[in-house]
């Protein structure tokens, strides 16, 4: 995950302007625009004070995965971008499938800690949170709290697999109203 990333996404994840996050860390307004368009490397105490002022720790991880929340933060970069590509956006998150599938239980629990901003379209928020449930609770593993909150859920089902048969639908999926063949929940 990068700097700008990491920071973007931890913010939107609050629901904080770049103006609110920059007041409470005591830096200017244009001094984080430019860390999060990455037109500016920051150094680590910067990021210290940032990542704090969310109410957040910094902490490293052993593996190549990327975390829920980095993976929410592409989708959302990609439906706001000129290609506004679904296609690539729904490949992001099964690439977040394929990170979980490839973690160990913990680091695989470490990697769904944060909540993930918005994505800027209630499909995929579910949708995430639906990849989350399924993949923790396959190993038996502690579903975080951002997981059962009322925007991860759809009142009208996203049927992303036409024609799917509900019984080849995930739990999770269900719950959230994601309809897809469980197949497709891994890159080919």
């Amino acid at each position: 995950m990068t700097v700008a990333r990491l920071l973007r996404g931890t913010r939107r994840a609050k629901g904080w302007s770049q103006r609110e996050l920059a007041t409470r860390a005591d830096i200017t307004q244009s001094a984080l625009a430019a860390i999060e368009s990455t037109a500016h490397d920051t150094r680590g105490a910067t990021l210290e004070r940032l990542i704090s002022a969310t109410g957040y720790g910094l902490f490293t991880l052993p593996t190549t995965g990327r975390c829920a929340a980095d993976w929410a933060d592409e989708i959302y970069q990609e439906l706001r971008s000129k290609r506004r590509s679904e296609a690539v956006a729904f490949r992001a998150l099964i690439g977040l499938s394929d990170d979980l599938t490839d973690a160990e239980p913990d680091v695989r629990v470490a990697l769904c800690v944060a909540p993930p901003p918005p994505c800027g379209d209630i499909r995929f928020d579910a949708a995430i949170a639906a990849v989350v449930e399924h993949h923790l609770t396959q190993l038996y593993l502690p579903i975080p709290r951002w997981v059962h909150e009322k925007n991860r859920f759809l009142s009208i089902a996203w049927v992303v697999t036409q024609g799917v048969d509900e019984s080849e639908v995930p739990n999770a999926f269900v719950r959230h109203g994601v309809f897809l063949d469980a197949s497709e929940l891994a890159s080919v």
